[in-house]
């Protein structure tokens, strides 16, 4: 085989961009966990929209057994419901609603009727204004507020666009300041079981902006935990604070459904490749989630459109890609990760042969300066991938951090992330390209043992060749002291 296929096999062996699978109804047996970690899942998504405790407490046992049998690090997401905005119930269990109808959405009554609302949010008069609008279901319905009477807890809209309006559809309110938190009671219980479970993240829904993202660190430190924060991107307010948002989160997930409502739709591409760029700047993992194959819930092959929505996503160089309904309730959950896996690889096959992996962010003056020494370092690292073709770069780390700042720059080699704690070798599992091992903490200080353990391990190199080692980097840049040594194997 020649040199250069040889490098080329040895250095697209793992996958770069990491796929996210929800777990549901589909697939939360052993068996089914298994297959789906074979296919390529390297983070589980539990929706706590869905289930009880003890459901989830059962499905998040049997990844940690089936992951440990297969000797695989792979994380779990905890998704926190958030706020409901939804419509309640109907005494017939839908309603139509009609261009230029009167239609009255109640903060008080139980049961919805024809022209009747039910608000599951009970403040919600409180917060909308005349001329504003209504969204329902997602988008599919609109109306638009005539008058609000807080006497009787009630909004007077007309039907702009209507049709049948099904009980507990969402609602959303792209012109109103919503008053509600974003970290509710319900997600105070579900967050004691993920401090309980020991969840490798948390993701928060409803943000917009820092302070609620603060708010959730400071009830994990009260409980004396440390899991990280996801903050899921779905608000107007969201996007205009998303350089605050990203200084206090760990990493970011576009979440394109209620963003795509409640922004014009033809704005979330450009908002996407946007955040993604912000993201990697400061070293956060971006995950893009929803809709990315729908079409697998009822059918065996996506759409073409649907195709080329991930292989965008791999292509702007997100760290992660979600599936959701499609591997929860859908009728081909392996199916669809494995149909998911094929795009990215093809997409990464292209872009190793393009050697662009990851454009270089410059320029992002709003966020602040990265300190330059990580800069130049990470820099350095994607050069000598590049010119002495390694087949991985070996990462010592105790806490991640190194690992976090060579993947944001997107190097052409694999990170092969080294670790004696279990917990940080999960974490690693989100980060675009970086491949976690984990090593008993005697191994990690004979760096040249190391590199020759980690190599064979992985069939990296031929005898005599070279392999890049980095480590240092703290998440205090003023502790930080890095090192980048090219040892022979």
């Amino acid at each position: 085989m020649k040199n250069k296929d040889l490098h080329k096999k040895l250095s697209l062996k793992w996958r770069r961009t990491k796929i996210i699978a929800t777990l549901g109804p589909s697939s939360n047996t052993e068996a089914d966990i298994e297959k789906l970690i074979q296919m390529g899942v390297d983070v589980f998504r539990l929706n706590m929209s869905h289930g009880d405790h003890e459901q989830h407490e059962a499905v998040f046992k049997l990844v940690r057994k089936v992951s440990n049998k297969q000797n695989k690090h792979v994380g779990i997401l905890m998704d926190l419901c958030g706020p409901k905005l939804r419509v309640g119930k109907f005494k017939d269990a839908s309603i139509a609603l009609k261009a230029n109808q009167k239609v009255i959405i109640s903060c008080a009554k139980k049961v919805g009727d024809d022209g009747l609302i039910i608000s599951q949010y009970k403040n919600l008069y409180k917060d909308v204004k005349k001329d504003e609008r209504i969204f329902l279901d997602d988008g599919n319905l609109e109306l638009k507020v005539v008058s609000v009477k807080n006497d009787k807890k009630e909004v007077v809209c007309k039907v702009v666009y209507g049709g049948v309006l099904k009980e507990n559809k969402g609602m959303n309110f792209p012109d109103s300041k919503i008053s509600i938190s974003s970290f509710t009671a319900k997600d105070k219980r579900d967050m004691g079981l993920a401090i309980k479970l020991g969840a490798d993240f948390v993701a928060l829904s409803f943000v917009r902006g820092p302070k609620d993202v603060q708010a959730l660190k400071n009830h994990i430190k009260k409980a004396s935990a440390n899991i990280p924060i996801i903050a899921k991107i779905e608000k107007p307010e969201a996007v205009a604070s998303i350089d605050e948002i990203l200084k206090v989160s760990y990493g970011i997930m576009i979440a394109r459904g209620d963003l795509g409502i409640e922004l014009p739709a033809e704005r979330v591409p450009l908002i996407q490749r946007e955040l993604v760029d912000r993201a990697r700047y400061l070293h956060r993992p971006v995950i893009v989630a929803t809709q990315m194959m729908e079409s697998m819930i009822t059918n065996s092959r996506p759409t073409r459109a649907e195709v080329g929505d991930v292989a965008n996503a791999a292509l702007s160089s997100a760290d992660a890609v979600m599936l959701s309904a499609e591997t929860a309730s859908g009728k081909y959950p392996v199916k669809a990760v494995q149909t998911m896996d094929c795009v990215l690889r093809e997409m990464e096959n292209y872009q190793w042969e393009r050697n662009n992996f990851g454009e270089a962010i410059v320029d992002i003056n709003k966020i602040g300066d990265m300190p330059s020494e990580r800069k130049a370092i990470a820099h350095a690292v994607g050069a000598l991938a590049q010119d002495l073709k390694l087949q991985g770069i070996i990462v010592p780390t105790r806490s991640g951090t190194t690992a976090k700042v060579l993947s944001a720059n997107r190097p052409s080699s694999p990170l092969l992330g080294v670790c004696s704690d279990e917990l940080i070798c999960r974490r690693m599992s989100l980060h675009w390209g970086v491949v976690p091992f984990n090593i008993e903490e005697k191994t990690t200080h004979d760096w040249n043992k190391l590199c020759k353990k980690i190599s064979d391990q992985c069939q990296l190199t031929q005898t005599g060749h070279t392999v890049l080692l980095v480590s240092g980097f703290n998440d205090d840049p003023a502790l930080s002291q890095p090192v980048m040594k090219i040892i022979r194997v």
